[in-house]
């Protein structure tokens, strides 16, 4: 009876501190302000946020002034409404600490919008913060502008990018300047991107090192997370990828990339390592990449998983559940000097793996994979 009583304390407390757990997490990304502290945009500055009136001169006015060290408002807000822009937001940095530790904050990202009403090809925002954040907005390209946020070009570190949306676009956020400098130690939090005609976030210079993107969405873009336009790494952490028409993640240069618990749904394919574009064809870099605990379900290529460099890669409890006989890896790097390491995965094809390379399986099955659907993974917010 004691030994009962027991454990059920122990099962009480436990429940209580994921309820706690739980509570904690809901109140972390729960949204407070504003505050007499922040400027805001349309009582500071004169914005209107009707979707007609042009909105372009009040939020860059705003812009500069917060992007000042001294300054006594250090965050620009924006109310709910819709901010029609017809030409590029610049955020620079004429000095050193500009605009260092700074924010761009909107009330709600389904009700606060920034659209594009300029021409054909351009920037939304070049953004040059570093030590900063910005959170809760809509990107709207109207299927016009080239890119919503345009990341450099000095080099910067520590920056936040939480709970966007980045619609219609052709690149999404881009990180760094190839020829110039790069943008590193970024977190990608809770984002949502449609329709990025391009690549939805484009690491593009060999020192934009450690992007981290979290629980982000991804629906019906060309190539979702890619250094394809240089150089640099980045980790993906349980994000959904819905449609994608080339694929979820592509990668050409060398560093080391981590891809762990996300869902891929009807894309092309889930992840493809190129050969640099910069290098000789027979070049021997690699770069070392972990898939572990992603469901990729129907790719609409027959090979979800192409390698062409000479990692090594690793892929440890994945699930594949192809309409086609596969393989589900193809490995054929430009060396003989290549390693594939599965353990654990499953699959519904026999010939999974077609390796150029060495080769070492552990526990790997193929078995009907249960059913998901794509309507187990909505998006939360409107298109």
């Amino acid at each position: 009876m004691l030994r009962l009583i027991s454990q059920l304390a122990c099962s009480l407390c436990l429940l209580f501190c994921l309820a706690l757990l739980a509570r904690a997490q809901t109140l972390a990304d729960e949204f407070v302000g504003p505050f007499p502290s922040w400027a805001n945009v349309k009582t500071d500055y004169g914005a209107v946020g009707d979707g007609k009136t042009d909105d372009t001169a009040a939020i860059q006015k705003g812009l500069v002034d917060v992007r000042r060290l001294a300054s006594p408002k250090r965050v620009l807000y924006f109310p709910a409404g819709t901010y029609r822009i017809t030409g590029t937001l610049m955020l620079e940095r004429l000095n050193h600490n500009e605009p260092l530790g700074m924010s761009i904050v909107g009330e709600d990202p389904e009700k606060t919008i920034i659209k594009w009403d300029g021409p054909a090809g351009a920037s939304m925002m070049l953004y040059n913060a570093w030590f900063a954040s910005m959170k809760q907005l809509t990107f709207n390209g109207m299927g016009k502008a080239q890119t919503a946020i345009e990341h450099g070009a000095k080099f910067s570190t520590a920056n936040e990018f939480t709970d966007l949306i980045i619609k219609d676009v052709q690149y999404g956020i881009t990180a760094g300047n190839p020829k110039l400098d790069g943008i590193a130690e970024t977190a990608v939090l809770r984002c949502r991107f449609y329709r990025c005609a391009g690549i939805a976030i484009s690491i593009q210079n060999f020192n934009s090192l450690d992007w981290y993107i979290w629980h982000c969405w991804f629906e019906d873009c060309g190539i979702c997370v890619s250094n394809e336009r240089n150089a640099g790494n980045f980790h993906v952490l349980k994000s959904t990828f819905l449609r994608s028409k080339e694929a979820d993640i592509t990668i050409t240069n060398t560093g080391y990339f981590s891809f762990t618990g996300n869902i891929s749904i009807g894309s092309k394919a889930f992840f493809h390592a190129k050969r640099s574009k910069i290098w000789k064809e027979t070049e021997t870099w690699g770069s070392q990449c972990t898939l572990q605990d992603n469901i990729i379900l129907d790719p609409q290529d027959a090979t979800p998983v192409y390698i062409e460099n000479n990692g090594s890669n690793m892929l440890v409890d994945n699930v594949f559940r192809l309409q086609s006989t596969g393989p589900v890896v193809l490995n054929i790097p430009p060396a003989e000097v290549a390693d594939l390491i599965s353990v654990g995965n499953r699959w519904n094809i026999t010939k999974a793996l077609r390796v150029k390379g060495r080769l070492t399986t552990l526990d790997d099955t193929v078995a009907v994979c249960r059913t998901y659907r794509a309507t187990d993974y909505r998006s939360t917010g409107r298109r």
